[in-house]
C-alpha cells in the first residue's frame, strides 16, 4: 500500500548526493539563491541561530550560502542535509535539534506548513534560462504560431517569464473598488466600501434586494420541494451555540408517533 500512495522508503535510502563541488559561480550565488530575500527574513526575526536546508544536489553550494549569510547577518548558519525522507518537506526536527530559531528551505518544496512553530521562508530559487536557444526550439518544435501552446516549467525558472501569475489589488484610488460583486456564501449584492444605501423613502433610483436566489425547474426539484424536511437552514452564525445530547441508543423495535400496523 505504500508504494501505491507514495514513493517506497528504500528510495530515501538509495539516493545519492549530488555532484561535490561548487555548482554556482560565486557571483551569481546573491541571485540563484535570493540572498537578498533570506537576510531580510533573518533580520526582521533578529534570529542568532538559522538553520538552512539543502537538498542532495545542491548541497555543493551550501558551504558558499552560509558563510555570505553569516558575513551579512552576523547570525549562526547551520546547514541540515540528508534529511530523514523527502528534501521538498521541512526538516523542523533538524532545525530544532540545532537550536534554530528559524529555518530556510532552499530547492524544490511541497510548501507542506511546518507541524512545529517554527518561523520557515521558502527559497525556490533563480535557475539561468538560455531564452535565446528556448525560443529558437520552440520556433523549430511549433512553427504555426496560430495554434496554442501549453508552456510547462519549474518554478526556478518563473522568473523569466517577466509576468506574475496572479492579479494584483488594484490601487485605492481604482474605479474597480466601487463595483459591486456579489458574495458565494450568501448570494447576497455586496456593495462597494464607499457605497452608502439612501434613508430617503422617495429615492427610487436603487432597490436593494436582501438576497439573490436561482430557481430552476426540474423534477428533482420539484420532489424536493414538496417534502416536509428542507435542509439545513444557513443562518450564518445566528443559530445558538449548544452542547451535544445524548439520543437513545440500542435497536428500534418501535417508534412512538408510527401507528399500530
Amino acid at each position: 500500500m505504500e508504494a501505491t500512495f507514495s514513493s517506497p522508503g528504500e528510495v530515501a535510502l538509495q539516493r545519492e548526493a549530488g555532484v561535490p563541488g561548487l555548482l554556482t559561480p560565486l557571483s551569481d550565488l546573491d541571485r540563484v539563491y535570493e540572498l537578498e530575500r533570506v537576510v531580510a527574513f533573518v533580520r526582521d526575526l533578529e534570529c542568532q541561530r538559522v538553520a538552512l536546508q539543502f537538498p542532495d544536489q545542491l548541497l555543493g553550494d551550501a558551504g558558499a550560502v552560509a558563510a555570505r549569510l553569516e558575513e551579512t547577518t552576523g547570525s549562526k548558519m547551520f546547514i541540515l542535509g540528508d534529511t530523514a525522507y523527502g528534501s521538498c518537506c521541512v526538516d523542523v526536527l533538524g532545525a530544532e535539534q540545532a537550536g534554530a530559531q528559524a529555518l530556510v528551505h532552499f530547492g524544490p518544496a511541497c510548501l507542506s506548513p511546518p507541524d512545529r512553530p517554527l518561523p520557515v521562508t521558502f527559497v525556490l530559487g533563480q535557475r539561468s534560462v538560455a531564452l535565446d536557444l528556448c525560443a529558437k526550439a520552440f520556433e523549430a518544435q511549433n512553427p504555426d504560431p496560430k495554434v496554442p501552446v501549453v508552456l510547462l516549467s519549474e518554478p526556478a525558472c518563473a522568473y523569466a517569464l517577466g509576468s506574475p501569475f496572479y492579479m494584483p489589488l488594484p490601487p485605492p484610488e481604482s474605479e474597480l473598488w466601487d463595483t459591486p460583486d456579489v458574495s458565494l456564501i450568501t448570494g447576497e449584492l455586496r456593495p462597494p466600501p464607499a457605497w452608502k444605501s439612501s434613508n430617503d423613502p422617495e429615492c427610487s433610483a436603487l432597490t436593494p434586494q436582501p438576497q439573490l436566489e436561482l430557481a430552476e425547474s426540474s423534477p428533482a426539484a420539484s420532489f424536493l420541494s414538496s417534502r416536509s424536511w428542507q435542509g439545513l437552514e444557513p443562518r450564518l452564525g445566528q443559530t445558538p451555540v449548544t452542547e451535544a445530547v445524548s439520543g437513545r441508543r440500542g435497536i428500534a423495535i418501535a417508534y412512538e408517533d408510527e401507528g399500530s400496523s
